[in-house]
């Protein structure tokens, strides 16, 4: 019954059946089949939503979005443009240093995504850049926003897999930063190629002064970890303040967030909110489904029985990783794998924490590569440039994002170190 039930999941995605839906309708099926009571899913469906640390999601997700509304991410494309537009493919670098400060700001790829590239995907098609190439940095690049913190995504992954959220936001910001600027070492190379043009030397007043007008918003993440780290607060109170700041700030210092901004920050807050609850919620019932039928031990077991060494063990799971991010959401692949693969992990020696981030990476590439990216999907849009017309330009950024996971990987200090600092 386990093999119909994922048929029946795969056959309502070929149909257009969200998801959500789709888990949840095939997991009901398993139910129904195997005379569990459909009590029981209800029953999973709620339960384990009721959990404090899940509070943090809709915060984090308000805070973004006052972030946003309060014209932010303008002020932190100021401080990446004076940073490094002398570069070849300046606009392009822009980008990807706008997406890392916007990522400590938002916690959300797609709201980076939306952000970042209705200011500068223009800009960049003006400056004469295909606008395939202005997409693929945009789609990119903003996958950083869940991988450094803070991160909604992280705060499920902890839940999941009993971990630290303080730990794993540390353990993000090296990758973090190493993804982003291993993005950008390949805009340079791509844009030297193709003759794309140099800004004019930014001077060290601009910068200052961009950094000045920026700082407020830059402070958030700096804030958030320490009230985390330091035990001032917990994950779901220092989200709470994080939404207070936002608005304060937006309001009162800035003074660009209007009432209209905030009516947007809130209905759009809980429309994120109900996109990822609903998706925890139906993932549980599927999740319980492969659990009570014994398929995690099934297929740990399994990939341990293969005699391979540890090295390669940690590259076929990668490479199972990578090739699930790209036909499915990134929630979903969370509840499915670490079940799966965190007994694994431990088996061939590597640290919880260590492996949630591997994790994180690999599924974040997904965001970006057809046919269910959703930061592609975005970027597209704004470029106004059908999908397939970006494999192409998206093909080098990908590779270069596996490097960077393989690195991360297989050098456990890139990860690691920071959150040792704090034990």
């Amino acid at each position: 019954m386990i093999t119909v039930m994922i048929l029946s999941f795969f056959v309502m995605l070929l149909f257009g059946v969200p998801i959500a839906f789709a888990m949840g309708g095939s997991a009901i099926l398993f139910f129904m089949v195997e005379g569990i009571p459909i009590e029981l899913a209800a029953q999973r469906f709620f339960s384990n939503s009721q959990s404090f640390a899940f509070l943090a999601i809709p915060f984090f997700i308000l805070a973004g979005n006052l972030m946003i509304h309060g014209d932010i991410a303008q002020r932190i494309i100021k401080v990446a443009d004076s940073m490094v537009r002398q570069l070849p493919g300046g606009l392009g670098c822009v980008s990807v240093i706008t997406s890392m400060g916007m990522a400590g700001v938002s916690g959300s790829s797609v709201a980076d995504a939306a952000s970042t590239g209705s200011v500068l995907i223009p800009s960049m098609k003006e400056k004469k850049y295909s606008s395939s190439f202005s997409a693929a940095i945009n789609a990119s690049s903003s996958v950083v926003g869940i991988i450094i913190p803070p991160s909604s995504t992280m705060i499920i992954i902890a839940w999941l897999a009993n971990l630290s959220v303080a730990q794993m936001f540390l353990a993000g910001v090296i990758p973090g930063i190493l993804i982003g600027l291993a993005y950008l070492v390949t805009t340079v190379i791509i844009s030297v190629k193709r003759g794309y043009p140099r800004e004019s030397m930014p001077s060290f007043k601009e910068f200052f002064v961009s950094l000045f007008k920026a700082f407020w918003a830059l402070v958030l993440p700096v804030f958030l970890i320490g009230a985390i780290v330091f035990g001032i607060a917990t994950v779901t109170e220092a989200a709470a303040l994080a939404a207070i700041y936002a608005f304060l700030i937006g309001k009162f210092v800035y003074k660009s967030l209007t009432f209209k901004g905030v009516y947007e920050s809130l209905k759009e807050t809980v429309y994120g909110t109900t996109v990822v609850m609903l998706m925890i919620c139906t993932s549980m019932i599927f999740t319980y489904a492969l659990i009570s039928e014994g398929i995690p031990d099934l297929i740990s077991n399994w990939i341990l029985s293969l005699g391979l060494s540890n090295a390669m063990v940690i590259l076929l799971m990668i490479i199972i990783m990578l090739a699930a991010g790209m036909v499915m959401e990134l929630v979903p692949n969370l509840f499915i794998f670490i079940p799966v693969f965190f007994p694994i992990a431990t088996g061939v020696g590597m640290d919880p924490i260590h492996f949630s981030i591997v994790m994180l990476c690999s599924f974040a590439l997904g965001l970006f590569t057809p046919p269910v990216g959703s930061t592609l999907f975005i970027s597209c849009h704004i470029a106004k440039v059908k999908i397939e017309n970006t494999i192409k330009d998206i093909f080098p950024y990908f590779i270069t994002g596996i490097i960077a996971i393989l690195l991360i990987a297989y050098i456990p200090s890139l990860t690691l170190w920071i959150p040792s600092l704090f034990e």
